[in-house]
């Protein structure tokens, strides 16, 4: 058990946590943030990792956008809400993320 993957930024640190369970979650530790938040947990090491590469930019995609994450929530000044399970599938492109923020 441990961290498989491990990135930086100046406001977070993201990781990939292996369980006991040999579950993998991806989790982001925002510096201004008490507590850790749990994104999402794959059963694949392999796809835990792609998305937490991935995750990054996505986010920095939606607070260009006017939103901050909160727990599980994309969050927007003027009410939009998006839950960050559309941030979190293998596979997903900015083009197709930037859709699910307009």
């Amino acid at each position: 058990m441990g961290n498989v993957f491990h990135a930086f930024d100046h406001r977070y640190e993201l990781y990939v946590e292996e369980t006991a369970a040999r579950r993998y979650h991806v989790v982001i530790n925002l510096y201004a943030e008490p507590e850790p938040i749990v994104l999402h947990a794959y059963p694949n090491k392999e796809e835990a990792i792609g998305v937490a590469q991935t995750f990054p930019k996505l986010y920095r995609i939606a607070q260009q956008k006017g939103y901050e994450l909160a727990g599980q929530y994309f969050e927007h000044p003027d009410g939009r809400s998006v839950h960050v399970s559309f941030a979190m599938e293998p596979g997903t492109t900015p083009d197709r993320f930037m859709k699910v923020l307009v």
